[in-house]
C-alpha cells in the first residue's frame, strides 16, 4: 500500500450501491486512488484511457486468476490461459485476426431486424401484464437469442454448451470476493463447457455450415493459426459476452424508468435517439467494473514509480464520469454526442471484440422497450450486487402501461 493514496472502501457493501460519489469526491483532490489490494486506480479520463490504449501498460495475464486462488491445472486456469484478453504481441494479433475474420462474416446491420423481432416477441408475452421482471422476461433472454442467431447455433447446442455455466457467473471469478465454493463451481462449469464445445467443433468438421463455429474450426484446421485451447476459449468467450450485454440492458431500463423524460424522447423518435441511449447507458453503467492492466516496464506514471509487471486497476466508472470529458457526468442524458466514446469497451489493441454486436443489441432492445412500454415506474428499489466484477442488479421489477399506437 502507498500510504498517501486514498483507498477505495471495497469491503463496504454500501460502496457498491453508489461508488460514483466516492470517485467524484476523490477525483476533486487526487489523481489516483488504490483498491483493497494496493493496486493504483486512475481517477481521471486521460490517465485511464492512456493506461488502456497504449503500450506502457498492458493487459494483465493469468496472474489475475492466480491471485484469486486458481492454479495451473484448474479448468479455469487453462481456459483463461488461452484467452485473447491475456495475450499480447504476435499471439494477440494472430488470434484476434482469426476471430475478426470469422465475426466479419456476420453482418450486424443484417441482424438488426432479427433483434427487433426477438425483442417484440418477448414484449408480446407480457402485453397487458402491467409489470416486467426485467432480467427474467427481457434482459437475459434477448441477448441469448440474438447470440444464437449471430453465431448460428441452435437451442439444443446452446443448452449443451452453457447449461453448466448458467449456474455460475464466470465474471465473478475476477471480482474481489472469490470463495472456495465459487472456484469449485467455476472449474466444474468451465470444464463441462469446454468439453461440449469441443464436441460441437468436431460436429462442424463433419457437417460444415455457414456459422462461426465452422469458420473458427477452419481457421485452425486449414490455416493452422489457432491451437485447440484457443479455439475452445474463443468461442465460449464470444458467446459469454452476452451476459454482460444483459447487465447493461437492465441498467438502461432502470435509467429510462428513473428518467421518464428520456424514455419519452426515445419513444418519440427511436431511430434518432437509440444510439444515444445505448452509448449513454454504456457510459453511465458499464458492465465490467474494472480492466486489469500491468506496467510493461519500470516507469513513472500518474506521478508515481511503477515496477515492471506491477498491476493497476482501471475502474471504468471513475473514467466514464470525469467532468473533464463530459459536462454534468452524473446526469443520464441520451442527447449527448454518441461519438464521444466511453471506456466501457476498452481502447487500443484489446478493444472489445464483440462491441458491434453488443451495441446493435442494446440500441434495438432499448428502442423496442421504449416503444412498447409507457408510464414506467419501479415496483421495487433494486440493489447492485456487491463484491463482484460486473455491475449487476439483484432484481428489477418495472410497472408499465402498454404504449398506444
Amino acid at each position: 500500500m502507498r500510504e498517501s493514496i486514498p483507498v477505495l472502501p471495497i469491503d463496504d457493501p454500501d460502496y457498491w450501491q453508489d461508488p460514483y460519489s466516492v470517485y467524484r469526491r476523490l477525483r476533486a483532490e487526487h489523481r489516483v486512488a488504490q483498491n483493497d489490494q494496493g493496486h493504483v486506480v486512475p481517477l481521471h479520463w486521460n490517465d485511464a484511457a492512456w493506461a488502456v490504449k497504449g503500450t506502457d501498460f498492458i493487459a494483465e495475464g493469468i496472474e489475475v486468476l492466480e491471485r484469486r486462488g486458481f492454479r495451473p491445472g484448474d479448468p479455469m486456469h487453462t481456459w483463461r490461459s488461452n484467452a485473447i484478453g491475456v495475450m499480447e504481441g504476435d499471439d494477440h494479433r494472430r488470434v484476434r485476426s482469426r476471430a475478426t475474420g470469422a465475426l466479419s462474416k456476420r453482418n450486424m446491420d443484417a441482424i438488426r431486424p432479427l433483434i427487433r423481432k426477438h425483442a417484440h416477441q418477448l414484449l408480446d408475452r407480457i402485453r397487458g401484464a402491467g409489470t416486467l421482471d426485467v432480467h427474467k422476461d427481457y434482459a437475459a433472454p434477448l441477448p441469448r437469442l440474438v447470440m444464437m442467431d449471430f453465431l448460428g447455433i441452435n437451442a439444443d447446442e446452446l443448452s449443451g454448451s452453457f447449461a453448466a455455466m448458467s449456474r455460475v457467473n464466470i465474471v465473478d471469478c475476477f471480482g474481489p470476493k472469490v470463495t472456495p465454493e465459487l472456484r469449485a463451481a467455476a472449474n466444474e462449469a468451465i470444464q463441462k463447457s469446454m468439453d461440449y464445445v469441443a464436441k460441437l467443433y468436431a460436429k462442424r468438421r463433419l457437417e460444415p455450415r455457414d456459422d462461426l463455429l465452422t469458420h473458427l474450426a477452419q481457421a485452425k484446421d486449414l490455416e493452422g493459426e489457432l491451437t485447440h485451447g484457443e479455439l475452445i476459449t474463443l468461442f465460449s468467450t464470444i458467446f459469454g459476452s452476452g451476459a454482460s450485454t444483459s447487465s447493461v440492458l437492465a441498467s438502461g431500463i432502470l435509467e429510462l424508468t428513473r428518467h421518464p423524460e428520456q424514455a419519452a424522447l426515445l419513444r418519440g423518435d427511436p431511430e434518432r435517439w437509440k444510439k444515444g441511449a445505448c452509448e449513454e447507458t454504456l457510459r453511465y453503467r458499464p458492465a465490467i467494473i474494472a480492466i486489469g492492466q500491468k506496467s510493461a516496464a519500470d516507469q513513472d506514471a500518474f506521478g508515481l514509480r511503477f515496477g515492471a509487471g506491477e498491476p493497476i486497476a482501471v475502474v471504468l466508472g471513475a473514467a466514464n464520469r470525469d467532468p473533464e470529458r463530459w459536462a454534468e457526468p452524473e446526469r443520464y442524458d441520451i442527447e449527448r454526442d454518441p461519438t464521444v466514446m466511453s471506456l466501457t469497451f476498452g481502447m487500443g489493441a484489446h478493444f472489445c471484440l464483440g462491441h458491434a454486436m453488443a451495441r446493435a443489441t442494446l440500441e434495438e432492445a432499448l428502442a423496442c422497450f421504449a416503444l412498447r412500454c409507457d408510464g414506467l415506474a419501479l415496483e421495487n428499489e433494486p440493489r447492485w450486487i456487491p463484491f463482484v466484477a460486473e455491475n449487476k442488479l439483484d432484481r428489477l421489477i418495472v410497472r408499465f402501461e402498454d404504449a398506444k399506437g
